[in-house]
């Protein structure tokens, strides 16, 4: 099945728009003379594809640069204004909203708690909740869509949540959300979306190719190669917490034995804790109740070696799949984010240490490996950013 569209004038015209949208939205603060040295295009098809994008306020003209001989050249913005995207993540209880102009600005925030029976109709839930959100915040910019990142497996065509054991959801549909708002709708694993906001305005700007690594209640990975998020056939590509590193070992919830989530999640790290006070290891441990993730770094930070131990341990683990991803797409760059970084110098420690040695350490060009600076936001951040790069998407497509 040719899913490309046949070439011809109206194709190209959008193609050079698509070209020329993106030098100004990407860049900014750029020349038409720059833009035609970029793009190939002539100065003539710059300037008519400007005058149209200043007309539609797309694109707006700042004043002059400097100049090399002959006249200032006039600088063009993208206008970012222009519209406003929802960016949202579904989590275990809880749902988090933004709302952001279409450079990836946050412009308000809300989070709301649903119950256990609420998961069964979170699409009314939710549509409810951001009724109320985008009413109270009103923006002079309409709404232009609606981005969602959660966890587990999603079928972007039908909108649908296939299977989600983190949220203890199977066939979520969320189509309504988009048709209560009359505005696209874009969902995506929040792996992905990671991958997306660090792409958009994180460190992957600085990478053609690189793999956004997200620990925590699960482990995923988004995969960028050539500038494009790689998705697999239907959308399940980067499963990393479900690459077998013990054969033979505990049982996963996907059905799998030795699956990596099982050795390097939340869920690792509280079950080795109970593990270890329960058969009497001296450690800090012992004196909370319940053990969770965050008492497990309080414990280290106060010098608890078990516990240290225990976080560095969780980072060998996550570095045996993030080695297998090394091996498997040779990225530029390996970029780490999620909850699973409350404090992440143990966590480092071993990661880095089993990182050390991979089959391309020889290489001049080595293997960068860091950490995400968009903090909590980044899972807003790219579910604006599945919208927007919807709404600026490159038209060749049927």
């Amino acid at each position: 099945m040719n899913l490309f569209r046949i070439g011809n004038k109206e194709l190209i015209k959008e193609l050079n728009r698509s070209l020329v949208i993106d030098m100004v939205r990407l860049k900014g603060n750029i020349s038409r003379t720059e833009i035609a040295k970029e793009t190939g295009l002539g100065l003539s098809t710059i300037t008519n594809i400007i005058d149209e994008l200043i007309k539609e306020n797309l694109v707006s003209e700042i004043g002059t640069g400097d100049s090399h001989g002959g006249r200032k050249p006039v600088l063009l913005k993208f206008n970012g204004d222009f519209g406003v995207v929802v960016g949202m993540k579904i989590e275990p209880q809880q749902v988090k909203m933004c709302l952001s102009n279409l450079e990836g600005k946050i412009l308000h925030k809300h989070h709301f708690s649903y119950t256990l029976k609420e998961a069964n109709r979170l699409a009314t839930v939710i549509i409810e909740q951001l009724d109320s959100f985008i009413k109270q915040n009103e923006c002079a910019a309409k709404l232009v869509g609606i981005g969602i990142a959660t966890p587990g497996l999603v079928d972007r065509k039908s909108n649908e949540v296939l299977y989600s054991p983190i949220l203890k959801v199977d066939h979520g549909d969320l189509k309504p959300i988009g048709k209560h708002f009359d505005v696209p709708l874009m969902i995506d694993n929040d792996a992905n979306v990671f991958a997306l906001a660090e792409k958009w305005i994180g460190l992957g700007r600085d990478y053609r190719n690189f793999i956004g690594v997200t620990v925590g209640a699960g482990v995923g990975a988004g995969i960028v190669i050539d500038n494009m998020l790689f998705r697999g056939d239907f959308g399940g590509a980067g499963e990393l917490g479900h690459i077998t590193i013990y054969q033979g070992d505990h049982l996963c919830y996907c059905g799998q034995r030795g699956c990596l989530e099982l050795y390097a999640s939340d869920a690792y790290l509280v079950n080795e804790a109970e593990r270890m006070v329960s058969i009497g290891v001296p450690t800090l441990l012992a004196s909370f109740t319940p053990i969770t993730p965050e008492s497990i770094v309080i414990a280290a930070q106060s010098g608890d070696r078990y516990a240290q131990e225990l976080l560095v341990k969780q980072g060998e683990n996550l570095a045996l799949g993030i080695k297998n991803m090394v091996h498997l797409f040779n990225p530029e760059a390996v970029i780490l984010g999620g909850e699973g970084l409350r404090e992440g110098d143990f966590l480092l420690k071993g990661i880095q240490k089993e990182l050390a040695v991979n089959f391309f350490v020889k290489h001049p060009r080595k293997l960068q490996f860091q950490t995400s600076q968009l903090g909590e936001d980044v899972w807003l951040i790219g579910a604006c950013a599945l919208v927007v790069s919807h709404l600026f998407k490159v038209p060749i497509y049927k």
